[in-house]
């Protein structure tokens, strides 16, 4: 089990939840949250390369009475949004939404959250920066969740106190993860995270090509 996955575990309230899985990728994580008690998962995936990897793993563990995909993006209106392949990260068959389309983008179909799975309870966004249009759409109107998973991305013009008071102040409690620095390959540990934290106070993940840096957080807000 990767570490992300026991501290999903350790932190989520999976047992008979509706999960809707933002940015599923191949279903790793999604496959994992039914293992883990999850009554139905949502699968939502925009990249046709990892939707045929979706449904042939749903078909070989026969779940899908239970697995069901969505073959769109997640944003804050239904419509159009375009993707560039390789995230922050560069890891191959992820995506990141950008602003306009060029030569090198990809149109796909987006839906809002609301609709596409509105008895959510979990909701895990993985979605490469674009979780903030998503979270300024959905967290108010989405009540029945009780928990987001969310990987935040340091975004221009979105600061990292910003986004975690916008879950305090609909009554979440928001925990952060990693690893401590004496044991860079032990499991993740949890930190209840502080209204002011701010991407300064963040060590870099990565340096990209252009010397610009790339920093993350792991969040769980819980009611």
């Amino acid at each position: 089990m990767s570490a992300q996955a026991r501290w999903y575990l350790d932190t989520l309230p999976l047992n008979d939840a509706v999960v809707c899985d933002v940015g599923a990728n191949v279903g790793e994580l999604s496959a994992f949250f039914l293992r883990a008690g999850a009554r139905r998962v949502l699968s939502v995936e925009p990249l046709a390369e990892n939707l045929a990897a979706l449904d042939a793993r749903i078909a070989a563990e026969g779940l899908g009475d239970r697995w069901t995909l969505a073959r769109c993006a997640a944003s804050d209106h239904r419509g159009v949004v375009h993707l560039t392949l390789g995230g922050d990260e560069e890891t191959a068959h992820n995506s990141r939404v950008v602003t306009a389309a060029g030569p090198r983008t990809r149109a796909v179909p987006c839906e809002t959250l609301p609709v596409l799975c509105p008895d959510a309870t979990v909701v895990k966004l993985d979605i490469e920066g674009h979780e903030y249009p998503v979270l300024d759409h959905a967290l108010a109107a989405m009540t029945a969740v009780r928990a987001w998973a969310i990987e935040l991305h340091m975004t221009p013009g979105r600061p990292l106190q910003g986004v975690i008071q916008q879950l305090v102040a609909q009554g979440f409690r928001v925990f952060g993860a990693g690893r401590r620095a004496s044991d860079p390959q032990g499991p993740w540990v949890t930190a209840e995270v502080p209204p002011t934290l701010a991407w300064e106070n963040l060590p870099v993940a990565a340096r990209r090509a252009d010397g610009s840096v790339f920093k993350m957080l792991h969040v769980v807000a819980r009611r």
